[in-house]
Formats: structure tokens, sequence, C-alpha cells
């Protein structure tokens, strides 16, 4: 960072702003902190570099930060405000961010307790979880893109120049690798598809290790060193250079260091999570180990005390009548009770067998609502098929984890619909668009979801997608019962017909598609079947009974035999 005085010197207008120190040099171009000429506020200033400037990639790269900063708004990310041209330069105005960065604290601090690595850890968790949710992975999450506001108790990720937006065309070629060596997962360095959520998610991995230990899990003296460590080598404990961290803490960091996407945690709210447990399982070892001194000293001052008396007062001085002494401060009593104390600590940290989990998981499986099941997948299928590979619920546990997976992949597809937000990918387009037709009509849906299961079969990255198809359109037929079965039908070749007259041959088709999809199985609509097969094929289909439409205002109705 420039000093004031260059800073001062650097002074310069840019559209609304009025340009002061300079804050940072990124890969794209320069941050500057600037004043908004018309409220006196500060902002920070981003401007593409000169020498840049025209490199058309990087000028569409630049461009789409913009347009991915625009489509955020979450309080853990940095606020975007606008931006375009001014005497040829690119820029956008976004939040002014105070409080440094988290990479400044770790130079200055070394490792952080692990109380504040938490607390940054999950903050930077719901902003990948939001960031995700909107089909945008960051790649190149570290300490300096995270900064703290100016009350120091907020973090916000920023900087998404790499971004990846699901939505859009890629722009860093195939086989490149883009990102910053020390924060990168495998699958990012290799180049190889698919970079995901779980790349983020293992960038996290690498944050939180910096912040608990004050060093990357990798260190080397040269790049290729650090890439081939990320690819090849083991991640060390973070308790190796971090004793005071939580094991539970440890445990999330080396699940986030895992080599293969599948075996880090399925996305940041599972994350938020299992963060949340740690802070929850150390409150309560906390209790249990304060409890247990508090028993272990009453009871060593009492023992400790009655020896004493006996041993000052000897043999010499007359006994005295002793005072009943109730049952409760008895030496004895008090001792039999530590050791109690001792084995129910002993047995409520002790690990939980399959069938606990099982129940518990079985508990939270029988709720209808999501956060219960998530809870279930991460606090005790997942441990249960990890420790009891062989166990006798393990084919029940992984059922239900399969259930929570396609459940959550079919309610982010609603959401993305309601949202009238783009897919993710080709299968959620597809899911997307039968999703949509549902609420016009049943017949189109039935057949995109019939049509979809034929595409996505056979590929393991696209099956689920298939299943929840299959579901949709099962559940979809079931509610059509016979006589209105062919009522439908009929109606939605009458519409085929009206479709194809205007001239809209695409919208007849798809419904003809629908109808041959959905039924061409059944005997009771073999009829209305070839009838569509033919309207397809262009030849004169054979004379059928199509019913009639409702009369219309002028009392004409529409029917074709």
């Amino acid at each position: 960072m420039s000093s004031p005085s260059e800073g001062a010197a650097a002074k310069r207008k840019l559209g609304p702003f009025v340009l002061g120190q300079k804050l940072g040099v990124g890969g794209m171009g320069i941050v500057y902190r600037a004043v908004y000429e018309k409220n006196g506020s500060d902002v920070a200033v981003k401007v593409l570099s000169p020498a840049l400037s025209g490199n058309a990639q990087v000028a569409a790269r630049f461009e789409r930060e913009m347009a991915i900063l625009k489509r955020l708004r979450h309080p853990n990310i940095v606020q975007y405000f606008g931006g375009g041209r001014s005497g040829g330069q690119q820029f956008f105005a976004m939040e002014y961010v105070p409080g440094g960065s988290v990479e400044q604290l770790v130079k200055k601090k070394g490792k952080l307790p692990w109380e504040e690595s938490l607390s940054i850890m999950r903050q930077v968790a719901e902003a990948l979880e939001y960031s995700h949710s909107n089909g945008i992975i960051h790649r190149d999450l570290k300490p300096a893109n995270l900064f703290f506001t100016g009350s120091g108790d907020r973090v916000k990720l920023g900087d998404f120049g790499i971004a990846r937006d699901g939505d859009a065309t890629a722009l860093t070629a195939a086989g490149k690798t883009v990102g910053t060596y020390a924060y990168m997962a495998p699958e990012q360095i290799s180049g190889k598809p698919p970079i995901s959520r779980r790349t983020d998610l293992y960038a996290l991995g690498c944050v939180g290790f910096e912040l608990l230990t004050g060093r990357p899990p990798f260190v080397a003296e040269t790049p290729a060193e650090m890439l081939f460590g990320h690819l090849n080598g083991e991640p060390p404990r973070v308790r190796e250079f971090s004793i005071d961290c939580p094991m539970w803490l440890d445990d999330v960091i080396a699940r986030l260091l895992e080599k293969d996407p599948e075996d880090r945690y399925f996305d940041a709210l599972a994350v938020q999570m299992a963060l949340d447990e740690v802070k929850q399982k150390v409150e309560e070892q906390e209790g249990f180990v304060k409890q247990t001194l508090q028993g272990a000293t009453t009871a060593a001052n009492t023992i400790e005390g009655r020896a004493l008396k006996e041993l000052v007062g000897g043999k010499a001085k007359k006994k005295r009548k002793s005072k009943a002494v109730p049952l409760y401060e008895r030496a004895w009593f008090l001792a039999l009770c530590l050791l109690l104390l001792i084995g129910g600590v002993t047995w409520a940290l002790w690990p939980a067998s399959e069938a606990e989990l099982y129940a518990q998981a079985a508990t939270l499986m029988r709720s209808d609502d999501d956060a219960d099941w998530f809870t279930a997948r991460e606090q005790y299928l997942l441990p249960l098929v990890e420790r009891f590979p062989e166990g006798k619920h393990v084919k029940e546990a992984k059922t239900w984890l399969d259930k929570i997976e396609l459940h959550q992949i079919e309610d982010q597809a609603e959401n993305r619909v309601r949202r009238n937000q783009k897919p993710r990918n080709e299968a959620e387009r597809l899911l997307m668009d039968a999703i949509q037709a549902e609420g016009d009509d049943k017949i189109i849906a039935i057949g995109k979801y019939h049509t979809m299961v034929k595409l996505v079969s056979g590929d393991g990255k696209t099956e689920a997608y298939g299943r929840i198809a299959k579901g949709r359109a099962a559940r979809l037929e079931a509610q059509i019962g016979g006589d209105e079965k062919v009522s439908l039908v009929q109606s939605a070749l009458r519409r085929a017909e009206r479709e194809y007259e205007a001239g809209r041959v695409k919208n007849a088709r798809d419904i003809w598609h629908g109808v041959i999809d959905t039924y061409g199985d059944s005997n009771e609509l073999a009829p209305h079947v070839r009838f569509a097969v033919a309207r397809l094929e262009g030849y004169d289909p054979p004379p059928l009974d199509l019913g009639e439409d409702e009369p219309n205002e002028d009392g004409a109705g529409d029917e074709r035999r």
C-alpha cells in the first residue's frame, strides 16, 4: 500500500469520483479509496489497468465482475454501487471497507484464537452459501480478499475478478490454472471440470488453517512444489501447530481439505452447521469439566481436612463425642459422587454407537423440516457411514443421504424458478423448464420429464436430476384420473391444433411430443397417441373425437374430428 503522500499526489477525478489513496493492485486493476462528489461518502473504486484495457478478454472479465457484484446483496459481501467508463477507462465503485484485510491481521498477530477464527470462517461460509445459491463460484478465496468493517466484527468477501458464473460462458481457457496457489483446490490446479461450490470450500479450509496456525497448509519454495502439495500431499493437522484448537474444529478443517470434492462438505450451509456444532461441543465439554473440578475440589478438601485434624490432634487429646455428620458431607460419599461424575463425563463424551447414530437420524428424518434433515446428515448419517462401513444400518443411511441430496437439488431448482434465476447447468435447465411447465400444462410437463429421464440417464453427474424428473412425472400422472386423463389429452390436442394454425409450430410439436412420451404405453389413449404421431410426422391423422372447448363469447366452440 502506498504512503499518504503518494496517494495525495495520485488524486484525480474519474466519473463522479475523486480518487485518493491507492488501496491495492490486483491482476486486472488498481483499487483506490475515493470520494463520491455528490454526497462526500467514501467508496472504493476499481480501475481496469490501462495496460490491459486493450485486451478484450480481460475487459470482458472486468465487465463480468461488475455483473456478478451487481447480483449479490449480502451483509458478508462487499456491496457494488455502479460503474462505467470515463476517458476510455473502465471502472466501478463498491463499498469501502475500512478495517483492513484478514491477511493483514494474520501478518500482525500470527495465529488467531480459535474462537475468532471460527467466527471469521462462519461469516465467510454465509457469504459463500449466498454466492453459490446465485450460481457464483468465487475461485479466489484467500485472506487478502476478506475485509473487516470499521467495527472489526463483520467480515466481507470481495474481489470476484476470477469468479465463475455458472450461467455465463467460461472466459478462462480450458486447462488454464486460475487462482492463488496457496489456496487452490486440486481440481482447480489440474484444470479438469467440474469446478464447483466445493472448490471454494477447499479454499475456506486453507484460510481456516492459516487463521488457526499462522501459515497455509502447504508451504513450499516454488509454485510447482506448492501445487504438487495440493494435488498429492497430505495436509498437516491444525493441532500439530495449535494445541489450543478444539479437536472438532481440527476435524472440520481436515474435511474441507479433502482431495476429492465429494469427500468435502456438501455445501457452505453444511459448513456453517458443522462450525456451530464445534462451538456447542466446546461449551458442553467446558460445562462437564467445570462440574468435575468442583466435585473433585470439594471431595479433596473434605478428606484432607479430616486427615489433618487427626494428625494434629494425635492421641493426646481426649476424644470428644462427635456430632453426627450429614451423609452428603461424608468423605466416602463425596468420593463416590466424584467417581460417578467422572463416569458420567466419560459416558457423555464417548462416541455414539451405530445404533445410537441410527436412532437419532431416524427421528430427524421423520420430520418435515429441511433443517432437521441436514442435521441428520451432518451429525449422524455421515458419521455412521464413515465409522461403520459394514454396519447393519449403512444401507438405510445411504438411502437417506441420497434422499436428502435429491431433495436439496429439487428445492434449489424450484427456488431458481421462483426467483427467475438462470440454471447452473444443462440438467438443471431441463428440470427448471419442466417445473415451469407444470403450472401451464401437465401433459407438456410430464412429457418434458420423460424426455429428461432419457437424456440424463447413465451419466453419473446428472443421474440425480433424472431420478427427480421420474418422480415428479409419476406424481403428476397420479393426479390425473381416468376420465380426467382422456379429457386432459383431448384438450391438449385441441390446443396443439390452435397453436399450429396460429403458426406457433414449436408449441404444437411440444404438446404432441408430450402426449406420446406420457401415454405411449396406454391402451386407453392409443388413438390419441396415434393422432399425435401422425401430426408430428406430417401425414393426415386418423379420425378422432377431440371433444369441444368451452364456448367463446360469440358462442363458437373449437372442434377437430
